[in-house]
């Protein structure tokens, strides 16, 4: 196991990372470094450049090279699993040039889906790719009379098994002409599933064998899409669709169609 380094500052604010984790000092104030590593709540992430946490260190006067290698020195040759670099309750610091915890900030401690606003206040028309698998998609066709029309990737093209994508609905209609459209690009490319309502079952809204389905404006002063969600998902084949209106629907506002 890698060692441990630990901090803690005047408010007994305690910070423990590994020498693993460690991803170097910078020394951008005068009196102070920043001890940067990989964030200790948010896990492997090799790839990334965010999701670092950040200790800054208050040092004597000029002394910013010598607490950076006697850092450095600790490091690699600190005996034990664990070195204390900083500990203001204590007064314990690896080098005489350290004089205090100024700072502890940590990353991002949540992991959060990529979020896309859509909304009609222009036309849109929009492919998704793979690569934005796992998107939300906020949509909002409260704007004027410009209809969105969304085109999923080719359930078929290799490496589209496993995409998926969810889309909730921030308001209601804003015309009866604003239609929200979802196709799967082909005719042979089916939806399969249901959009749950809140009223008896007979009322939810089922789509099986079909490639595209809209969300149509003109009913929209009968029945209210403000927090209506769903998602679909690829099988490699077809895609699957989900999802729950928060009224109970008399009139269906989203149409199915067999052609994409």
């Amino acid at each position: 196991m890698s060692k441990s380094l630990i901090f803690k500052d005047a408010n007994n604010v305690a910070y423990m990372n590994t020498a693993a984790n460690f991803r170097g000092c910078n020394h951008d104030t005068d009196d102070k470094i920043e001890i940067f590593f990989q964030a200790a709540a948010v896990g492997s992430d090799a790839s990334a450049v965010l999701n670092y946490d950040k200790i800054i260190l208050s040092i004597s006067d000029e002394n910013e090279i010598l607490a950076m290698k006697a850092i450095a020195a600790a490091i690699e040759g600190g005996s034990g699993p664990a070195l204390v670099i900083a500990d203001d309750v204590a007064s314990n610091y690896i080098d005489d040039v350290i004089t205090a915890v100024d700072s502890i900030t940590l990353s991002t401690t949540g992991t959060y889906r990529p979020v896309e606003a859509i909304t009609n206040a222009a036309a849109v028309t929009r492919t998704l790719t793979v690569a934005e698998s796992g998107k939300l998609f906020t949509v909002d066709m409260s704007t004027n009379t410009n209809v969105v029309a969304i085109t999923l990737p080719l359930a078929t093209t290799a490496g589209t098994a496993g995409v998926y994508y969810d889309f909730c609905f921030l308001t209601d209609h804003g015309n009866t002409d604003a239609d929200f459209s979802i196709t799967t690009g082909a005719d042979a490319v089916d939806f399969f599933g249901t959009i749950d309502c809140l009223a008896a079952v007979s009322t939810n809204q089922v789509f099986n064998g079909l490639s595209k389905i809209t969300v149509d404006a003109s009913v929209s002063s009968v029945e209210s899409i403000e927090g209506m969600r769903f998602s679909v998902v690829c099988d490699g084949a077809n895609w699957h669709i989900s999802g729950h209106i928060e009224t109970a629907v008399a009139v269906a506002h989203l149409v199915g169609a067999a052609s994409a």
